[in-house]
């Protein structure tokens, strides 16, 4: 089980930057990593085209997806911004909880928070979020 998340500080550093050009849209993207014990170690960002329709939502380009686990790079997180509210889940995010398996990032302004999913439609339990 994953008790803290570690964020590289220079993928860190890049999560609001994307957020702001996406505006008014939600920026979304793949975050590569491993795991040590209950350690997950980010240290690698893959910004994904938003295929959501609307502005409200977001959808991961499933071909970068599959582009990532046909390399080296494990895929360890789905993250996407929050322009209009706070970094926690919606209501929209746990009833598209997809993979269970990978934590979720959310960025609303400066400030980026770490999920775990507890299963589709099922919410969000909070990670402790650290820099590396």
């Amino acid at each position: 089980m994953i008790g803290t998340v570690r964020l590289e500080r220079s993928v860190a550093a890049a999560l609001p930057r994307l957020a702001a050009a996406a505006l008014p849209r939600e920026a979304c993207g793949l975050l590569t990593g491993r795991r040590a014990g209950g350690v997950l170690l980010l240290d690698g960002l893959a910004p994904s085209r938003n295929l959501a329709a609307g502005e409200g939502s977001f959808e991961i380009d499933a071909a970068l997806h599959l582009r990532l686990q046909r390399s080296t790079r494990a895929v360890a997180a789905v993250w996407h911004s929050h322009p209009r509210g706070g970094p926690t889940p919606s209501a929209r995010d746990a009833a598209g909880a997809w993979d269970a398996g990978l934590v979720w990032l959310i960025t609303a302004g400066d400030a980026t928070t770490a999920w775990l999913p507890l299963g589709e439609g099922l919410g969000f339990a909070p990670l402790p979020l650290e820099l590396a």
